[in-house]
């Protein structure tokens, strides 16, 4: 019995509920996210939800720094994502002091999917709420894209969604892929991934109301784009339409 109690519940065929149950809850929060790797660029982006007018806009992101190369944007309880944050960071401080070098965005993917892995074993330890896309551009293999859910399942992507969205941001990512197999500029691929946002999203968003995380080959520097860079954005992409 003692044994029975340390063990996650399974269905019949397999599932685990604890993880099901997770990945309902991150879909409730109402929140979409963006990822998409170009030929020389990566970007992620969502829309920024400020619950109260009386809130500091600049404390609510879904959008993180790792290294100076690598960013993430996570989607899901915001208390679990800045501890996955944290472990993030710890992972790649670890790497660079051990090895002497930036860690690669695979290699970080992999060893947190391991770590995530193991809230799945045990009743004692329920798993982390959010869903984590890691991207930055590699010296090696240039842009790089991996999602990592709450099972600890790891897998690279060219372009892919997480959140309430999910299903109708993978069609509309899948249409843009059928008219350009990802050779799109830095530029381009940013206007691709606002407009599979507006249009999952069905609105219009104004340069306060989404907040983009960019990386190039050439400057591989992981950032936030300011709201201004935003703004002459979303007016090209209005000019073009």
């Amino acid at each position: 019995m003692a044994q029975d109690k340390m063990m996650k519940i399974f269905a019949p065929d397999g599932r685990i509920y604890q993880m099901e149950y997770a990945f309902k809850a991150i879909q409730s929060f109402g929140q979409t996210s963006i990822a998409i790797r170009g030929k020389d660029s990566v970007v992620v982006c969502c829309k920024k939800n400020i619950p109260d007018k009386l809130i500091v806009p600049d404390s609510v992101t879904n959008i993180f720094a790792i290294t100076e190369d690598i960013g993430c944007i996570m989607v899901g309880n915001m208390n679990d994502a800045r501890y996955v944050v944290q472990y993030l960071r710890n992972i790649a401080a670890q790497f660079k002091m051990r090895f002497q070098y930036e860690i690669p965005v695979p290699v970080l993917a992999t060893r947190t999917s391991q770590y995530l892995q193991k809230y799945s074993q045990y009743a004692g330890m329920r798993p982390f709420c959010v869903n984590t896309t890691i991207v930055g551009c590699d010296e090696e293999f240039g842009p790089q894209c991996f999602r990592i859910d709450p099972s600890g399942q790891s897998i690279g992507f060219k372009a892919v969604s997480t959140g309430s969205k999910e299903q109708e941001a993978m069609s509309q990512l899948e249409k843009q892929f059928k008219k350009n197999p990802g050779n799109w500029d830095s530029k381009e691929t940013v206007e691709v991934a606002i407009t599979v946002l507006q249009a999952v999203t069905s609105s219009d968003f104004k340069s306060n109301e989404i907040e983009i995380g960019f990386s190039t080959v050439d400057k591989p520097k992981f950032r936030k784009l300011k709201e201004t860079e935003i703004e002459n954005l979303l007016n090209d992409l209005a000019d073009k339409n």
